[in-house]
Formats: structure tokens, C-alpha cells, sequence
């Protein structure tokens, strides 16, 4: 019985030195498992391959963006479109400032490309593509003299990129039209006409182009005094020529005021 009481206190002295805290804690202690350390808290992000300011929506027509970039410096915002777009902006060291570019809901990649064209063409810069991934940002007064797109098919597009056009006038004077289409074009922007094709050279906004090219449409048409040539089967064409001119004549009479006789 001593032996057995002795081997007792070896076997809690033992317990006691191998692991004093289950002890101490009480016998329940030893059946509890050990808690595991808190997780710390991860800030969500937005979605993968979208920069910052801008998150990606799964919709039913494809993958769109919500922008929410607030008094953000033009750099960063232009740079974070260059991961949307997968192309490379030049930025001419005069662009500063910051701008506000936010989207109550979803929209395109080339919708949010045209808010941002919009949004620095108010801040007095503008967009030039130089190539398929190159893309210059530069002041509004530099635009003219970048190396951008030419002609209707790029116009078509519309936005507020800066484009040039030539437009081929068949009956109308390019010269004469300059002056006509000049208050139509920003102050910044440039018409030239070329005389020996008849031909007018339009540097401007493409949205801009488009309203000029419909203008255009418009004013170069035939004239109300081409002359025609008109047959004559049956009577002889200088009694008619008289009549005809008596006509006209008894015409302007009556829109002058004049009493004609019956």
C-alpha cells in the first residue's frame, strides 16, 4: 500500500512539472482543445485587373466598370486607364490637375473611355491616339500638331478625341466656306482650304467633325441658277424664249409692286 501511494505523488509531481497550466486551470483543463488565434480582418479590394478607383461588375452583357475617382490627380487617373484599356498614354509634363470621374452605375470600357475624353477635354486638355495601344494626352492648343487619325471612317466614332478630315466639295468653294464653318470649330482647332482640289482640311473634336461633315453635306449642293437645257419638240424655240422671258419678267414686276395687265 506504501509502494502503491508512492508511485501516486511520482506520477502527480510528474504531471505537475510536464504541464503546470492544464494543472493549475483544474482538472477539465486537460480535455479542453487548444483556442486558435483570431483571424486578423482583410480589407476588401477591387476586382482583379482593375486598378484602384475603378471596379469591376459582372452584368448579363459582359464584364463593366464603375468608376469613383474624386479630386484624384489626372496621372493617376489616366494611369489606371491605361490597365482598363491595355494601352500606353504619353503624358505631356503640362498636364496637371485633378479631376472628378465617378459613375452611378456600370458602364462600358468605352463608355468610361469616352467620360474620361470628356472630362480633360473641360480641363483644356485633349486625347490624340498616335497609334492601336498609343495614346497622347497633351494640351488643347498642341493637339492640331500631334500625328493623329485621318479621315470620315475614324470620325465616325465620334468622342472628343482630336481627328482631321478632308473634305471634297464638288460645287461649292472651299474658300468661301471657310468663313461660313470657322465659328463652328474650337478657337483652338484649325480649317484650312486647299483651292486647286477644292478641298477643306478640318482638325478638330470628332463629335465636332461629324456636325461639320452634315454642314457641309448641306451647303455643297447645285445651285437655283444652273442652267438646263430643255428640248423643244413642236414650236419654235425663239417664240417661246420671248414668252418665257415675258413671264419672268411680269414675275419680278409683281414682286416689286408693279401693276401687270391682264
Amino acid at each position: 500500500m506504501r509502494t502503491f501511494s508512492r508511485w501516486v505523488v511520482v506520477l502527480l509531481a510528474w504531471s505537475m512539472i510536464s504541464n503546470p497550466i492544464a494543472i493549475a486551470a483544474g482538472p477539465n483543463a486537460l480535455s479542453r482543445p487548444a483556442a486558435k488565434p483570431a483571424a486578423k480582418p482583410v480589407a476588401a479590394g477591387p476586382a482583379a485587373g482593375a486598378p484602384a478607383g475603378a471596379t469591376e461588375v459582372n452584368t448579363p452583357n459582359g464584364n463593366a466598370i464603375t468608376l469613383n475617382f474624386k479630386d484624384a490627380d489626372i496621372d493617376s487617373v489616366v494611369g489606371a486607364f491605361g490597365h482598363l484599356l491595355n494601352k500606353t498614354f504619353s503624358i505631356d509634363p503640362r498636364v496637371r490637375g485633378k479631376i472628378t470621374l465617378e459613375t452611378p452605375k456600370p458602364v462600358s470600357r468605352n463608355q468610361a473611355y469616352q467620360l474620361l475624353q470628356s472630362t480633360l477635354r473641360m480641363q483644356g486638355f485633349s486625347i490624340v491616339e498616335s497609334g492601336p495601344t498609343v495614346i497622347k494626352l497633351v494640351p488643347e492648343a498642341d493637339a492640331k500638331l500631334q500625328s493623329g487619325p485621318i479621315g470620315a471612317r475614324a470620325a465616325a466614332r465620334g468622342g472628343d478625341q482630336i481627328l482631321t478630315q478632308v473634305f471634297n466639295l464638288q460645287y461649292e468653294s472651299a474658300s468661301n466656306l471657310v468663313g461660313v464653318l470657322r465659328p463652328l470649330i474650337s478657337p483652338n482647332n484649325t480649317i484650312t482650304a486647299y483651292p486647286n482640289n477644292n478641298q477643306l482640311v478640318v482638325t478638330d473634336y470628332a463629335a465636332n467633325l461629324l456636325r461639320i461633315g452634315r454642314i457641309i453635306s448641306t451647303l455643297d449642293s447645285p445651285g437655283a441658277n444652273e442652267v438646263e437645257v430643255l428640248p423643244i419638240k413642236y414650236a419654235i424655240a425663239s417664240e417661246v424664249a420671248l414668252t418665257v422671258a415675258r413671264m419672268v419678267d411680269d414675275s419680278n414686276r409683281v414682286g416689286a409692286g408693279a401693276q401687270v395687265d391682264p
